[in-house]
């Protein structure tokens, strides 16, 4: 009897240590590539850029840490009189008293021209800025996207949202890249990746003249609202795990004492 109190005490104390709900964060390069920003002349292609290490992994937002630079600033040289640019700038909000994460992403993808009066207005100039957010959740939740409009002429941002393991399933897209969008829906436990594409392609329009907000930064936000702790089981809990050990203790022991 002494032992099956024992067992439950134990237990008692190993609940506490069940996870909870969770969502991790983490910026990549686009897959394909291992640097997330592209500069083109015609089909000459140049990789440049780097996702940034910001002290909790390589491009994972600290949780209500502020904005930090997850792609610093980076350009290549098109020719003498171009040059392409890429960053990107993110945050994690977590807001105090909830399991609710917000992540927040802004992205720049824009063409320098040093002079004006000699672009070549046949070239074929593109920058794009490219990756993925690879999200881990655990749980339960509701999820929203936002999606800023570009802020340039001849400026897109593409995105796709989906699940990645297990069956594939593609819940949110937008293809066209041009206008505002909003998504939503819910989802649980699994990966889920959330890829964007922002280019900037001279030969869709825009003035070779330096714009006034020459960063033409746009943004693209996911929120996850929670709604309930995961009953499925998938991640293994500490107290499961624990009531099949003690179990075979409890067991043993009592066969140990028949035997005595």
């Amino acid at each position: 009897m002494r032992i099956v109190l024992l067992c439950f005490a134990v237990l008692g104390g190993l609940s506490q240590l069940a996870p909870a709900a969770t969502i991790s964060a983490v910026l990549h390069p686009g897959p394909g590539s291992n640097k997330p920003g592209a500069g083109f002349l015609g089909v000459a292609r140049q990789d440049f850029g780097a996702i940034a290490d910001v002290g909790s992994g390589v491009g994972v937002p600290p949780s209500n840490g502020g904005v930090v630079g997850l792609i610093p600033e980076a350009f290549v040289s098109l020719d003498a009189n171009t040059t392409a640019h890429v960053k990107a700038d993110a945050r994690r909000s977590d807001p105090n008293g909830t399991q609710n994460v917000g992540i927040y992403l802004t992205t720049y993808s824009y063409l320098r021209f040093i002079n004006s009066n000699i672009v070549d207005i046949n070239a074929e100039y593109k920058v794009i800025n490219s990756g993925y957010w690879e999200f881990q959740v655990v749980g339960n939740y509701g999820w929203s996207i936002t999606a800023q409009a570009p802020q340039f002429t001849g400026a897109r941002r593409t995105y796709t949202f989906e699940k990645v393991n297990g069956t594939p399933i593609d819940l949110a897209f937008d293809n066209g890249g041009g206008s505002a969008t909003t998504a939503s829906g819910t989802l649980g436990t699994g990966t889920y990746r959330l890829s964007y594409s922002h280019v900037r392609d001279h030969a869709l329009g825009g003035s070779a003249v330096n714009p006034t907000n020459p960063d033409g930064s746009t943004n693209l936000d996911i929120f996850f609202t929670f709604q309930s702790e995961d009953p499925s089981g998938v991640v293994p809990e500490p107290t499961s795990l624990a009531v099949f050990g003690l179990l075979g203790i409890g067991g043993a022991v009592a066969k140990w004492r028949r035997k005595k």
